[in-house]
């Protein structure tokens, strides 16, 4: 969950800004945003193969609650201010969406923009000066949007794979960074590797609390498949692992 973001439970008050009423809120789990991505039909194929990585990044950013806001990001996979003002809800008809109504304005908005430019390069790429490109970091870099990834990608190929940190070339966002094109770092000081690493961290836990009781019987990552069984499980082995997972796990 990303510093600052208030989560509400049940039926509560959202108490990040007075624009925010009362929201019926739902808590999801990875394997939910990713069976969401892949029934939605604004969702592009950039977004579907990658349903399983961007449930992890669901929970990083939000705990699964529909209801999460700091004030300038909202629902369960963070949906800026500017990305919400171009569909026509407010705050708090956003948050009163269902998880599956959410996840689909959230593909629709940024789902095509967000899947060029530098994450194309990282995506294409097994690392960066030698620090690996993992699914985390994509998703990372995604939800950050072209600036912020742009800049941190350029700064990793100029710095020996390094991201830039606060005291280390890092620049935070803010509305002045942001229309001048230098941000590198979101507006929590994180960069693609340490948000990366936060959201890399969520997706391994899904594949390694998957139980029977949620589809597998024998661990794995209990997501939407696109072969003969959809809607099974992706196992954690490195042939078809979705992420790639520790020695512990694979």
């Amino acid at each position: 969950m990303r510093a600052s973001t208030l989560l509400a439970s049940a039926i509560a008050v959202v108490l990040s800004g007075p624009e925010l009423a009362f929201a019926d809120c739902q808590t999801v789990s990875a394997s939910d945003v990713a069976q969401d991505i892949q029934d939605c039909p604004s969702a592009n194929n950039a977004l579907k193969n990658n349903a399983c990585n961007f449930g992890g990044a669901a929970i990083a950013e939000s705990g699964g609650n529909t209801c999460a806001s700091n004030g300038n990001n909202f629902g369960v996979l963070q949906l800026t201010r500017s990305n919400l003002t171009n569909t026509g809800y407010s705050p708090s008809q956003y948050l009163n969406l269902s998880a599956q109504q959410q996840v689909c304005i959230w593909a629709q908005q940024v789902g095509n923009s967000n899947t060029s430019g530098a994450y194309q390069t990282l995506s294409n790429s097994g690392s960066v000066n030698g620090t690996p490109v993992a699914a985390g970091m994509l998703a990372a870099c995604f939800q950050f949007g072209p600036l912020i990834c742009k800049n941190d990608l350029a700064f990793m190929q100029a710095n020996g794979g390094a991201c830039p940190s606060i005291g280390k070339g890092g620049v935070r966002a803010t509305g002045q960074t942001l229309a001048s094109g230098g941000a590198n770092l979101d507006g929590n000081n994180q960069s693609i590797c340490s948000w990366g690493q936060s959201i890399q961290n969520k997706i391994n836990q899904a594949a390694a609390t998957c139980n029977a009781s949620n589809g597998s019987g024998g661990g794995g990552t209990n997501c939407p498949g696109g072969g003969i069984t959809p809607g099974g499980v992706i196992p954690p082995s490195p042939g078809n692992a979705p992420v790639s997972l520790p020695a512990n796990l694979a």
